[in-house]
Parts: C-alpha cells; structure tokens; sequence
C-alpha cells in the first residue's frame, strides 16, 4: 500500500492541507502518516531531562506547550482522515523540519510528501526560509505543496 505523508504544523493552512491529504489518500488508496515536527530547543521527547538547580521553571513550560501542542495537531489532523476511512497514524519528531520531513519520508518509503505553503513576507523568508522550498530540493518523491492562501 502507498504511504503519503502529511507534514502540518499549528498554522491556518493546516486545514486546506489536510482535506487535500484526504482527496490523494482516497484516491491513491493510500495509508497517511500525519507528521509535526517540534523545535528541539523546545523538545523533552527521546532525551533525558537535566535539571540544574537556579533554572527558571517557567524555561520548562515553553516545552511542554510546545509537545501539547504538537500532539493537539496531529489528532486533530488524524480525526477527519479516520472519519473519511483513510488508513492513518500521527508522529510528533524533534528536529528542523525540513530535514526531519525528509528523513521520515525516507524512512516510510513515502510514495508523496504533502505539506502547505505560509505565504512569508520576502523578509520573513529571507530571515526564516522557507520548508517547503526546502523540503522539494531534498526530497526523493514528489511533494505536493497546499498553495492556496486562506
């Protein structure tokens, strides 16, 4: 069976991508891996956690909301695919996400990456860059990128 994987963040475009994984899911007849990266400055996941006393408790509350959240996406995202009969599983990954998207689909032998586009400012792409960019020259399928603004 195909895998395609999902690639989504917190963001409004989130939404458009998820029904378009839906219509290629339903088309291809293929299993979906809904993926959200979390920032690993931001992550307690797959790692010991030290704590040094004098540390502001308040540093450890981005994290958890971070992962929270991260796990708040990808079941809201897993909901409408299970709804529709489309095979799914979420996965949240510490990492930069263009590279992390990438290493996924390689290790799930994705047949297609589906991720959306945030419409950034010339500045803000310039100072952030942009994924998706990122992610079509890296990857070793096709990625098909939710284009639409909101």
């Amino acid at each position: 069976m195909k895998t395609l994987l999902m690639a989504i963040d917190n963001s409004p475009v989130a939404e458009k991508v998820i029904a378009l994984t839906i219509e290629q899911a339903l088309a291809q007849q293929a299993q979906v891996t809904v993926l959200c990266c979390v920032d690993p400055a931001y992550s307690s996941c797959n790692q010991p956690i030290e704590i040094d006393a004098g540390e502001d408790p308040d540093d450890f509350v981005a994290a958890k909301d971070e992962q929270n959240t991260a796990e708040m996406v990808v079941r809201h995202a897993l909901a409408p695919l299970l709804r529709t009969g489309v095979a799914a599983k979420g996965l949240i990954l510490a990492g930069e996400a263009a590279e992390t998207i990438v290493a996924q689909s390689n290790a799930l032998k994705a047949s297609m990456i589906i991720i959306g586009r945030r419409h950034l400012s010339p500045f803000n792409r310039l100072l952030k860059g942009s994924v998706s960019a990122a992610v079509i020259e890296r990857a070793n399928c096709p990625v098909l990128i939710d284009v639409r603004k909101d």
